[in-house]
């Protein structure tokens, strides 16, 4: 009886040990398409600073990743633009709530004068890389609709059989 304890156990330990390997080549341009879509459909839906049944006029994206997006610093580094497969991943994840656009300079989008966005009652979204880890994956991402209406947070996800899904947050956020 111990042996089979000390077994299962020692199995256990092994398996939370090795992790699984984070995807490459192609299966991770799918993975991080399908990520970016669920984070993009969680701030707009869910956690938009308004409550769940809240919808904007019109979804901006910022059409490349921002490496400090999600970490509460100002603007970072620009990073790779999203490619077709992720700019169709995010809008059939939000098309329903709202019309989508992509957009290259966020600022061209914000009235500095009145901090609203140009276009009333619309959000812009700005995502991180992904980065993947032995729980699944994480990534920075910011919602900004005027001047106290933000939100800066990382999210963790973790792939589930019908795809992935966001798990909660990690590290510090940002609201305002």
């Amino acid at each position: 009886m111990l042996r089979t304890v000390t077994a299962v156990v020692a199995g256990c330990l092994l398996v939370v040990a090795c992790g699984t390997d984070p995807p490459s080549g192609v299966d991770r341009a799918i993975a991080e398409a399908a990520i970016h879509a669920a984070v993009t459909r969680q701030l707009v839906e869910f956690d938009n600073t308004f409550g769940p049944d809240h919808r904007f006029t019109e979804v901006l994206i910022v059409d490349h990743l921002e490496t400090r997006a999600g970490d509460g610093e100002p603007e970072g580094g620009r990073g790779a633009s999203l490619t077709d497969g992720r700019r169709s991943a995010i809008r059939a994840a939000v098309e329903h709530l709202a019309p989508v656009r992509f957009i290259d300079n966020r600022s061209a989008y914000i009235r500095q004068d009145v901090l609203q966005p140009t276009i009333p009652g619309s959000v812009i979204i700005t995502l991180a890389p992904v980065e993947f880890d032995n729980e699944g994956a994480t990534v920075g991402a910011d919602l900004w609709c005027g001047g106290v209406c933000g939100l800066r947070l990382t999210y963790r996800l973790t792939e589930e059989p019908d795809g992935w899904t966001v798990t909660g947050t990690e590290g510090p956020w940002s609201i305002s």
